[in-house]
């Protein structure tokens, strides 16, 4: 086992230890950071992403981004590309996509990730300088080299935080974690 998975396992065990009370109590406080962030508040274009368990709970907070924010949600495209598509409604624009998490449909409009003001990164772990460890599949990875200018943002509970990722030239830091 290399060492990144070993790390992926260690860090999925501790958030599959808490509770989903515990996931939403930690995801609004990380929510009400992220709120209060400088790059946030002046960001007019951000792309998110739809956490599932056992991430950090974005679906809450959606809705109130969509009256404030023009928003942006990842959709998986062909050769296991990253395609961030406009969200405005989310009842009508998103379907159950690739890992069976909800994404927008196609006929949403598409943005490019270096046109975005803000990135809102997922991650397994992090680390205190940016370092993130993803799922594995560099979905992410690929789609942050495209937009090195522009300023990412990871969202993670105190549990995800680690002392170093192991990272490799692939690999793509991040500006800032937020944590509750």
């Amino acid at each position: 086992m290399s060492d990144k998975e070993l790390l992926r396992c260690t860090v999925r065990k501790k958030q599959r230890a808490l509770s989903s009370r515990s996931r939403h109590a930690k995801s609004r406080k990380i929510f009400q950071k992220l709120f209060e962030e400088p790059l946030f508040l002046k960001a007019r274009h951000i792309a998110l992403y739809y956490g599932i368990a056992p991430e950090v709970m974005t679906s809450p907070f959606l809705k109130p981004l969509l009256r404030e924010k023009k928003l942006y949600l990842p959709q998986v495209a062909s050769r296991g590309q990253l395609v961030f598509r406009r969200v405005t409604l989310l009842q009508r624009d998103l379907v159950r996509g690739a890992y069976s998490i909800m994404e927008p449909k196609t006929a949403c409009p598409k943005r490019a990730a270096a046109r975005m003001d803000l990135i809102v990164v997922p991650g397994v772990a992090f680390d205190r300088k940016g370092g993130r460890l993803g799922r594995g599949g560099g979905y992410y990875d690929r789609v942050l080299k495209k937009a090195r200018n522009i300023p990412k943002i990871g969202l993670a509970f105190r549990e995800q935080l680690v002392r170093k990722v192991p990272m490799t030239r692939r690999d793509v830091r991040v500006d800032q974690v937020i944590t509750d």
